[in-house]
């Protein structure tokens, strides 16, 4: 191994990932006066709203409701720095989301970074836990100046994929049938007037002619967000595989590619509207929906989402249909908005792994069945969860405990008192 110049380097907290959960934990834990290290392999954070460009945060707000948010606390931070940049996009999108401008993003995410006084490394790739008698006591990590041995009491997985519960040893599950992966793109010069709902049935049209015509084996939507006038992100392709087999991966990323040129031809012979339009962009990475899930301490199932089970340890709430995209041949828009579930509470035992001390696992990869993860997953609530993984991490480096140990109603207390909702009794009015 080749030492880095920051090899051996210590912290009361490290995260690993800086998407919307893991930047969530690193501002979160530092405002509880942590020492905080913030790794991230590409150089902006953001997670897919940025690296996939999905541009919405789903779930902040109510899907029965939109008038009421779920999610609050850090949340409402980021969402005000990235509006304060001019990067809200939600003035004519669908109003359960909160959608906005990628590049903005990236600013607002190192502005609340440093405001915050998180020491953050950008092209590091956490690439290896350390682990001593069932613990883990750090992170190795793959720098531009060689390898570096970070080491702290508690770490943080924000990585959305699960990998430093995998390089620990925790145990999880991967689906048989995982989520189709997406690759977003914008296009611009499009025609000006349409709203988010006319370019969504000007596209789903477009589409559903060229299936007809077998133009197009299979596509996804479109959904559509509109990020200016003149400017949509397009959230169509649909490929098939699984995200943590690297082989498959790298030729869903190729393939995804093609059916963006494909798709874009169709929509500039078939709508007028875009017929000028030109490729902005492309995501940096697919979307990956799902791929590891942890088992956790406490596995959340549908059901406790639509008996809106209360837990005691409750310290999130989430709010997004069960919304699983198909990984068949089925084209389109999939069932996933008819029967949205009321807000329901999501327990702090989600976030703490089988097996493995010093670690909490936030975002995506929390402990879920398969149908319960088609809800939970999305950014509004990988927010709220990065938020107590954060809170829950400075509080177990504070008093030298495992963070299984944390006591739930400290963790509670100290989450309302960085303004984040952790129940279905509190939701506030938008």
């Amino acid at each position: 191994m080749i030492p880095s110049s920051l090899d051996g380097r210590r912290y009361d907290v490290i995260v690993c990932g800086a998407g919307s959960a893991g930047v969530a934990a690193a501002c979160s834990a530092a405002k509880e006066g942590a020492k905080v290290l913030l790794l991230e392999r590409y150089g902006f954070g953001g997670g897919i709203l940025t690296a996939a460009m999905i541009h919405t945060f789903d779930a902040i707000r109510s899907c029965v409701d939109s008038s009421v948010d779920v999610v609050a606390g850090f949340a409402n931070e980021l969402v005000a720095e990235i509006s304060a940049l001019g990067g809200d996009a939600t003035g004519d999108n669908p109003p359960e989301v909160v959608s906005v401008h990628p590049e903005m993003q990236k600013v607002a995410i190192d502005r609340l970074l440093a405001r915050a006084g998180v020491a953050t490394l950008y092209h590091a790739h956490g690439c290896d836990v350390l682990l001593e008698n069932g613990r883990v006591t750090g992170v190795e990590a793959a720098l531009r100046d060689g390898r570096a041995r970070f080491h702290a009491p508690v770490v943080v997985d924000g990585t959305g994929d699960a990998e430093l519960a995998f390089y620990a040893g925790v145990p999880f599950d991967i689906a048989r049938d995982l989520q189709a992966l997406t690759y977003h793109f914008r296009l611009g010069h499009v025609a000006p007037g349409p709203g988010w709902s006319q370019w969504e049935e000007i596209t789903r049209r477009a589409l559903k002619e060229a299936r007809d015509a077998g133009e197009i084996e299979v596509y996804g939507g479109p959904w559509i967000i509109r990020l200016a006038d003149g400017e949509i992100s397009v959230n169509s392709t649909r490929v098939f595989g699984n995200p943590v087999d690297p082989v498959e991966l790298s030729a869903a990323e190729q393939k995804a590619r093609a059916q963006m040129l494909d798709i874009w031809n169709i929509l500039r012979r078939r709508a007028p509207e875009l017929r000028d339009s030109y490729i902005v962009s492309g995501s940096t990475q697919l979307h990956i929906r799902e791929s590891r899930i942890i088992r956790g301490e406490y596995i959340l199932t549908e059901d406790d989402i639509r008996a809106r089970t209360p837990f005691a340890d409750s310290i999130a709430v989430g709010a997004w249909p069960v919304d699983i995209h198909p990984n068949t041949g089925f084209s389109g828009v999939h069932p996933h908005k008819e029967n949205p579930p009321a807000p329901y509470e999501i327990p702090y035992r989600c976030l703490v792994p089988q097996a493995v001390d010093g670690l909490l696992v936030a975002g995506k990869p929390i402990s879920t069945t398969h149908r319960a993860h088609g809800s939970t997953r999305v950014p509004g609530t990988s927010l709220a969860t990065g938020q107590a993984a954060g809170v829950a991490a400075a509080l177990a480096a504070r008093e030298g405990i495992a963070p299984r140990a944390v006591d739930p109603v400290r963790l509670r207390a100290a989450l309302v008192a960085q303004n984040a909702i952790v129940s279905i009794a509190a939701p506030s009015a938008a």
